[in-house]
């Protein structure tokens, strides 16, 4: 099962970079990451990896 490698956020999206060499992006105003839009930056950068580095929890 491939894993979580990063997470990097800008102003806009949320990039996701998976062990197998894909990454998935996101714009902060789809969903799931809606929720993030509004988010202040050290808000951000408060993220953890969970279940295994196949998740990210904000």
């Amino acid at each position: 099962m491939a894993s979580i490698n990063r997470v990097e956020l800008t102003t806009t999206s949320i990039y996701v970079f998976i062990s197998d060499g894909s990454f998935w992006p996101c714009l902060l105003t789809a969903q799931p990451a809606v929720f993030l839009y509004h988010a202040t930056p050290a808000q951000r950068a408060n993220w953890q990896l969970a279940e295994r580095d196949t998740a990210v929890e904000y």
